[in-house]
């Protein structure tokens, strides 16, 4: 069993790891997050240094692309998958 916990934000991200979480899982502060809130969520510097601390810490990240592509905009469902995949 895993336990895996959500990070709206670095300081929770890193409180989730502190506290033993196994993996934890983030969205980006765009169209591609359900929970597309002010404060809540990663940008480009931000989701890098999550990466880094999880690696550091030798835990698992997922990103949340949780909201339907829009076709008009598709770019931005695209990038947010390769943002996420470019950090491996």
């Amino acid at each position: 069993m895993q336990l895996v916990c959500p990070a709206g934000n670095l300081p929770a991200l890193k409180a989730a790891v502190r506290q033993g979480a196994d993996a934890v899982y983030v969205g980006f502060r765009d169209d591609t997050n359900a929970r597309h809130f002010a404060g809540l969520n990663m940008d480009d510097k931000q989701f890098d240094a999550a990466v880094a601390h999880i690696r550091q810490h030798q835990r698992k990240l997922y990103v949340a692309v949780n909201t339907y592509p829009q076709p008009k905009i598709w770019s931005r469902w695209q990038r947010a998958v390769d943002r996420a995949a470019d950090h491996g």
